[in-house]
């Protein structure tokens, strides 16, 4: 019987192991994780604004049919001898999904633990209670770097922050303020869905830093790379993020992330995939970005790939680097951004004009997430 290990319940995680009920022939799967609990990222600005609490956002693994969870820190993964070591003992595996998203590191902005910021939950709450007592002044929020997890998101924190002050009244003693390294917000995705989103920001008020990746948090100000400083009553920081540590000997030569074949996200150790934000697929110059949308369709096609070679049947098909997820613009309306990013002559992305039934589709899509069907 071959054993499968699946390190990480998020999106590509929790795909794979889905994927992997279609197997046939005797397997067994254990997926690790630190907690049983996962909670949905992308829905921390509902979060911080009040909209929704932790467990609407909730789902628990136990819930996967067929797998074995073991809740666990992992200590070292030994691919050459074909197990993982974890602080509940050690797992042999015959095939391994590599699922452990990206790690932040708060130090290398000087000063921005003393921040604010919402790519944890935890954050999220704590950034809830400040903005409960805030009656004006300069909201900011400074992007050290990329990549990073879900590009929209420091955009669709500040439209859903000026979607709350205008709800209390407050907007009018507000300055709104966002710093990005790139020259524009969601490069990534194109020229259109671009222009959109600054577009928006501008009509809303939103003061745009271009080429000012923030390097430090001194006090209430945030030092740019352009060499100004911005005063801010509340400094977000959206923090420069890494590979997980415990994947780092496994990386690749210089390569700052886990290097896959597009087709099939194996790495260069056979039989051993890499799905999701710890891993890089290049796009020509640029590179896939991370998001959890994709990390769920790498997890169907690796453990699509894996089921076909217990079964020893024809592979599925190569995984076509499509996909669509949604930006909130307030608390009511929301939009699909996405497209096929493999197009012939580069990404195919378009971002919609935001909408009650774009919201609608939101809350559809983070309930197929809490079922385990995205």
């Amino acid at each position: 019987m071959k054993s499968v290990v699946i390190l990480g319940g998020g999106f590509g995680g929790g795909a794979a192991a889905v994927a992997l009920r279609a197997t046939r022939s005797p397997h067994s799967v254990v997926l690790i994780d630190r907690q049983e609990i996962g909670h949905l990222a992308g829905d921390n600005p509902f979060i911080v604004v009040g909209v929704r609490r932790r467990h609407e956002v909730a789902r628990h693994l136990r819930d996967l049919e067929g797998v074995d969870l073991v809740e666990a820190e992992i200590e070292h993964i030994a691919t050459s001898d074909r197990v993982v070591h974890t602080s509940q003992g050690s797992f042999s595996f015959d095939y391994l999904v590599i699922a452990l998203g990206s790690s932040y590191d708060w130090d290398a902005v000087p000063g921005a633990r003393d921040g604010y910021s919402f790519y944890e939950l935890e954050q999220a709450e704590r950034l809830h209670e400040r903005l409960r007592g805030f009656a004006g002044g300069t909201i900011a929020v400074g992007v050290a770097g990329t990549p990073i997890k879900c590009p929209p998101a420091p955009f669709e924190m500040m439209l859903m922050i000026d979607w709350w002050l205008r709800e209390r009244g407050l907007r009018d003693v507000t300055e709104l303020h966002v710093a990005i390294p790139g020259p524009a917000p969601l490069v990534i995705a194109g020229p259109g869905a671009s222009a959109r989103m600054a577009d928006t920001l501008a009509r809303r008020g939103v003061v745009i830093h271009t080429g000012a990746a923030v390097t430090a948090l001194d006090g209430g100000s945030m030092v740019l790379g352009d060499g100004t400083e911005l005063s801010a009553d509340v400094p977000i920081i959206v923090p420069i993020h890494r590979p997980p540590p415990v994947v780092v000997d496994l990386l690749d030569g210089a390569a700052p992330w886990m290097r896959v074949d597009r087709a099939t996200l194996e790495t260069s150790t056979p039989d051993v995939f890499a799905v999701g934000d710890v891993n890089v697929v290049p796009i020509g110059p640029a590179a896939l970005p991370k998001a959890g949308v994709f990390a769920a369709g790498q997890g169907r096609t690796a453990g699509g790939v894996i089921a076909s070679r217990i079964d020893e049947v024809e592979p599925p098909g190569p995984y076509d680097g499509v996909g669509h997820c949604f930006v909130a613009f307030s608390g009511e309306q929301g939009a699909e951004i996405g497209g096929r990013f493999f197009a012939e002559g580069g990404p195919d992305v378009a971002l919609a004009a935001p909408s009650r039934g774009g919201m609608e589709d939101k809350e559809r899509f983070d309930e197929r997430w809490k079922a385990f069907r995205v």
